[in-house]
């Protein structure tokens, strides 16, 4: 397991992230995004989304829990898990059935952890000491893919 942590208090920081994960994200990869209400969740999908989408609007999928998208890899999927009341709600929408054959973003992935597989990769967004901070934690295969975005400027 690797955990690396990035300052993305500016949301230009974030945008970048994201945009770097996007391009190297292929078929079968899930993103779980864990962070507070107004963390900037949805700020990271969106930015993910429209770089590997020819999308201009990526809304939350709040109320309809799971919103599709083309792109050139995959299907992409983008899922709010908020409003969720366990796991068993999530697996009677077809999920898992759906990650090997797309790339899977999920806010509030901590509500279905339970169902998620074990090569997904967890994204915190939390505020430390007035600083927005972007933790990724994967296993030794994300970390050997993620190596450019590892080098990128921490500050």
């Amino acid at each position: 397991m690797f955990i690396n942590t990035f300052n993305i208090h500016e949301e230009i920081k974030t945008k970048a992230i994201a945009q770097e994960l996007s391009k190297i994200s292929k078929k079968g990869d899930v993103f779980g995004v864990t962070g507070n209400m107004g963390s900037g969740k949805t700020t990271f999908i969106r930015h993910f989304i429209q770089r590997i989408s020819k999308v201009k609007t990526v809304p939350s999928p709040s109320y309809n829990i799971i919103l599709p998208y083309d792109s050139n890899k995959s299907k992409v999927y983008h899922m709010d898990a908020w409003r969720l009341k366990n796991y068993n709600e999530a697996l009677s929408l077809g999920i898992t059935e759906m990650f090997d054959d797309s790339i899977f973003l999920i806010e509030w992935a901590e509500k279905i952890k339970t169902i998620l597989p074990n090569n997904y990769l967890k994204l915190s967004i939390k505020n430390i000491k007035n600083k927005k901070v972007l933790r990724l934690e994967g296993d030794k295969k994300w970390k050997i893919r993620l190596k450019q975005l590892l080098n990128y400027d921490k500050n």
